[in-house]
């Protein structure tokens, strides 16, 4: 094998394909899904189980994936599917239009 980039979001998608059979244990077939989705490191933080199964990926291998993905540290589907909210990002996302809602109030319009 091949070393892989430490870091899994550098991966490129034959380096996914590599990582999926000889580390998680799935079949070429099943890896070769994901090449022809284009899955390289950053887009495998991206996936659910239900998006893999979409793919033609079985329940099987697809939970192997997600279980593997867990474990890399980096399942941004996990993080969202178990209700958790970085809330730094949503904090990020969510200030400015309070901002302009304090603003417009204390300006004496109100919609």
């Amino acid at each position: 094998m091949d070393a892989l980039p430490r870091d899994p979001k550098e991966w490129r998608v034959e380096q996914v394909k590599q990582w999926a059979m000889e580390v998680v244990g799935i079949k070429e077939e099943h890896a070769d899904k994901l090449v022809q989705q284009e899955i390289d490191g950053r887009a495998l933080h991206t996936l659910t189980e239900a998006k893999l199964e979409r793919c033609g990926i079985p329940i099987g291998p697809a939970g192997l994936l997600m279980e593997a993905m867990e474990e890399l540290g980096g399942g941004g589907s996990s993080a969202a599917a178990a209700g958790e909210v970085d809330l730094t990002s949503a904090l990020r996302v969510a200030l400015p239009e309070m901002r302009q809602v304090a603003g417009k109030k204390s300006a004496g319009t109100t919609q």
